[in-house]
């Protein structure tokens, strides 16, 4: 019966042994590679969440300078007295967004109107256009031209047409005014004599841009009764 053959080593004292300088290798190994996933994870952490808006939450606030009732009713108090129908502006103010969210070094912000209260042009609807002397015509003292008369001009092709008393389809973009408030403004007209004693409800919606992070209310509402 052939049997195997091992060698053996004799380890001398003091000589080290392969098996451990094989250990100590991995140990070593190992701890490099879990700095290294560690060094990995922490390079790799998202960065603190940075609210749209400074305050956390964003907002805006929709006023007018007519004076408002205990009920939250504006009253609208119109001069009925000109030649066309009235209007009257309404303020919008809204937080900024946060800058990282900026475009081109500005906070956008947008806004868009709509109303409950509509009326229907008549055959009547007509602009008065003055007339000049071109040449040797009369003058102002700073030197504007004086119209010598004016003409009707009746736009009866618009007759039927349905207009809403503030313009919907057209958004409008919040910037500084003179006093450092970020802020929007939007005329509510023309307003006919129809409409003179009604309540009409006027509506907005703000939009936030920041790109990827974004924010949009709705439930801004004024109401005004027109005097």
């Amino acid at each position: 019966m052939v049997g195997k053959e091992f060698t053996y080593k004799r380890v001398r004292s003091g000589e080290r042994n392969p098996n451990t300088n094989l250990r100590c290798n991995l140990r070593a190994f190992r701890a490099a590679a879990s700095l290294f996933l560690l060094t990995l994870l922490l390079s790799c952490s998202p960065d603190p969440f940075i609210p749209l808006c400074p305050t956390g939450d964003c907002n805006a606030l929709l006023t007018s300078s007519f004076s408002k009732d205990i009920n939250g009713y504006y009253h609208a108090e119109l001069n009925w007295d000109t030649e066309y129908y009235p209007y009257f502006p309404i303020s919008v103010q809204a937080d900024k967004t946060s800058e990282e969210y900026w475009y081109g070094g500005n906070s956008v912000v947008e806004g868009r109107f709509d109303t409950d209260t509509y009326f229907i042009l008549s055959d009547s609807v007509a602009f008065t256009i003055p007339l000049y002397q071109p040449y040797g015509g009369l003058e102002t003292y700073e030197g504007f031209p004086i119209s010598v008369r004016d003409t009707t001009v009746v736009l009866s092709q618009f007759e039927g047409t349905i207009v809403p008393i503030i313009q919907n389809d057209t958004r409008v973009y919040f910037s500084d005014d003179n006093f450092g408030r970020f802020t929007t403004t939007k005329l509510v007209g023309p307003i006919p004599p129809s409409i003179k004693g009604d309540t009409i409800s006027i509506y907005l919606k703000v939009y936030w841009d920041g790109g990827e992070v974004n924010q949009e209310k709705s439930h801004y509402i004024e109401k005004f009764i027109i005097e």
